[in-house]
């Protein structure tokens, strides 16, 4: 058996979740925001994976099981796109429906934030949590 210490740093978007861990797809332990953990992991384990919500990280192959230590970190861009858009359609819809004057230039300015939350929320959804081995 091994020990590995997961950090996850203090971070705004979703710091109201706890992340979980996974080692070979089974849930070994969870993580706050800004919390360290030390995890005692079984022989022959391969895989070290993070989940929260509909997001993963890429999976990390533990090599050796001694005294280890992976940083958590999450894509800012990726999350902050979701709250731009929902800025930008809000400002959209106010102008039109409160106002009575149709801004399209909100949504000219919201398009490559959508694009990049849709890309962030489908294909690219590995890549809004990063798991980093530290030296």
């Amino acid at each position: 058996m091994g020990t590995l210490t997961v950090k996850r740093k203090s971070n705004f978007i979703l710091m109201g979740r706890k992340f979980k861990i996974y080692i070979d797809d089974h849930l070994v332990d969870s993580i706050s925001n800004g919390e360290v953990k030390r995890i005692n992991i079984p022989l022959n384990s391969k895989e070290l994976t993070v989940k929260v919500m509909n997001y993963k990280s890429k999976p990390i192959t533990l090599d050796s099981l001694e005294f280890e230590t992976y940083v958590i970190r999450q894509n800012l861009i990726a999350s902050i796109t979701t709250y731009v858009v929902g800025l930008f359609v809000a400002l959209f819809f106010l102008s039109k429906f409160v106002l009575e004057q149709e801004q399209l230039i909100f949504l000219y300015i919201a398009a490559p934030f959508l694009l990049i939350s849709i890309y962030y929320s489908t294909i690219g959804r590995r890549n809004i949590i990063q798991l980093k081995k530290t030296h």
